[in-house]
């Protein structure tokens, strides 16, 4: 499978366990993952049947756009790691390029703090997609850039 990836990073000079409680914790994702430019934010999360967040779990993400993604948890490690995939569900003309999507949140010290580097890695629909997958993912880089600077924000405020 054709597969396009990139990643980011933010220090937060706090500990790790309380950045990570932050950054996971679900009523927090509509302040901190906001829309940008072509890209939607999050509406909500819903865990499914009252699950709470875990190896496992499957969630639902509801975006600004109107688009909903169906989340499966593929690693919950506090306060190491919280990765996560969905299939289907990207909004016109994204489903054109993208057919899932990857995402991994890695939690390190350093620095006095804890460094997020959050990865993200996208299943196209095509070999070919890659070419115009390649301009649109450096604007997701800012995206995902975006919601690590609101993440850290949320926890020092």
């Amino acid at each position: 499978m054709a597969s396009i990836s990139t990643s980011v990073s933010v220090l937060v000079p706090r500990p790790r366990e309380e950045v990570f409680a932050v950054a996971t914790d679900s009523t927090n994702a509509p302040r901190t993952i906001r829309s940008r430019g072509p890209f939607a934010g999050i509406a909500s999360v819903e865990l499914h049947e009252g699950h709470t967040l875990a190896t496992g779990a499957k969630r639902t993400i509801s975006m600004t756009d109107g688009s909903v993604l169906e989340e499966v948890i593929l690693d919950y490690d506090p306060p190491h790691r919280h990765r996560y995939g969905w299939t289907g569900g990207a909004k016109f003309p994204f489903s054109l390029l993208v057919k899932s999507g990857t995402g991994n949140w890695e939690f390190t010290e350093a620095e006095g703090g804890t460094r997020i580097v959050w990865s993200y890695t996208f299943g196209l629909t095509s070999p070919i997609a890659y070419p115009l997958a390649v301009p649109i993912v450096r604007l997701f880089k800012g995206w995902l850039q975006q919601g690590l600077d609101a993440v850290r924000d949320e926890v020092l405020a």
